[in-house]
């Protein structure tokens, strides 16, 4: 099936914002890579805003849609967290480009922020602080310690993600596979599984 010009400027654009940044794509550069005008663009997308909008609330859906499929295939929260951390820990392709989008996004965002009417990470953060809420019932976790889990785990998740490279540079492909093994057992620990 051949994808539309909508989904393919889309699909670039997801891939030089999460190189670049918001303010490091322009408008040209999206559309130089689909190989449409700019005014072809436009048509799609008014403002490079808009674009970002879209793309974000594409990698938003994205990844809520790995956090479903978990916890439609496990019951226990503690297990579910787990397991959304180990796909975040492991993310390639898609899932790390998205990963790394939503880390410039909450970079970037400094200047975009008080204008913002949508808040596309919103649902995202909602499912996990859900899950692991849902882990107070195990006896685990208070409201407020729920997010603040969330938020530490997904910032050395991410930490640890974008530092790969770096890593293997420092580090031998057998150090770095170990660390991302404590990685997991540290979370496995936290959450208490």
């Amino acid at each position: 099936m051949t994808k539309s010009t909508r989904d393919n400027l889309l699909e670039k654009a997801e891939l030089l914002f999460s190189q670049k940044g918001f303010n490091g794509t322009s408008i040209k550069d999206v559309s130089a890579e689909v190989n449409v005008t700019k005014q072809g663009l436009l048509h799609h997308f008014p403002t490079k805003e808009k674009l970002y909008a879209a793309v974000l609330d594409e990698a938003a859906l994205y990844i809520s849609s790995y956090i479903n499929d978990v916890v439609s295939k496990r019951t226990n929260s503690k297990q579910q967290l787990v397991e959304v951390f180990e796909i975040l820990l492991n993310a390639e392709g898609r899932v790390y480009r998205v990963i790394v989008l939503l880390i410039r996004e909450l970079l970037d965002n400094k200047e975009r922020a008080n204008t913002s009417n949508k808040w596309y990470l919103r649902p995202f953060l909602d499912q996990l602080v859900g899950i692991a809420k849902s882990s107070k019932e195990e006896g685990q976790l208070s409201d407020g310690d729920s997010l603040a889990l969330v938020y530490h785990l997904l910032g050395s998740t991410q930490y640890f993600l974008i530092s790969q490279p770096t890593l293997s540079k420092l580090y031998s492909d057998e150090e770095v596979a170990q660390l991302k093994k404590k990685q997991i057992a540290l979370l496995k620990t936290i959450c208490n599984t």
